[in-house]
């Protein structure tokens, strides 16, 4: 990680997401839906990269920024993108004292350790440190990739996705509610398949 690190907010992408609990199957990634989200956020960083953004800012929280950071993280060490990963992370420890599953740990370690840069917003956890995390990645960036399940104003994705409207981002949202794919079974597979419908 660098100490200092300096990028184009014009060519800067953030994102916002619900966590697992929130996300089809909970977040299970063996489910076919979940397949489907993925590979559609693989899609639209994909588009990003080649419309010109090339530094990327998770909030680190499970759930989708941990899938977007990821996604990243892997077109930088995979396929040698020269792309920027930054880390705003709400406060110091957070990956301690949020993820209980252990593959998130690993992953989150991963990126930290080799991200460009790691932003603390707050040494301790407090009420207004994810909004304050979110207010930092909307004001430097100038898109949004973000998954929402449901217009709920309580939700942190949802104020996110109102607070960069209100600054002009640019907006790419995977809305599930709209999206029945992100809800097959792996059952739906199996019958999708020999149906001779893909």
């Amino acid at each position: 990680m660098n100490n200092q690190v300096y990028w184009n907010i014009d060519k800067t992408c953030c994102f916002t997401g619900h966590r697992n609990r929130d996300l089809p199957f909970s977040g299970d990634r063996r489910k076919q839906g979940m397949k489907c989200l993925v590979s559609s956020l693989q899609m639209y960083i994909e588009k990003a990269v080649n419309d010109g953004y090339d530094t990327f800012i998770s909030g680190m929280a499970e759930g989708v920024d941990l899938i977007c950071a990821e996604i990243v993280y892997n077109l930088i060490t995979r396929k040698g993108m020269d792309l920027k990963l930054i880390c705003a992370v709400p406060y110091k420890n957070q990956g301690v004292k949020e993820l209980s599953n252990p593959i998130d740990q690993y992953v989150y370690s991963m990126i930290s350790r080799d991200c460009n840069n790691i932003v603390y917003i707050s040494d301790k956890k407090s009420r207004d440190c994810y909004q304050k995390r979110n207010r930092f990645m909307v004001e430097n960036s100038r898109r949004v990739i973000g998954v929402i399940k449901d217009e709920n104003a309580k939700s942190g994705t949802f104020q996110t996705i109102n607070m960069a409207k209100r600054a002009g981002l640019e907006l790419n949202i995977i809305y599930l509610d709209k999206n029945p794919v992100f809800y097959l079974s792996d059952d739906s597979e199996i019958f999708i398949q020999n149906s001779g419908a893909i």
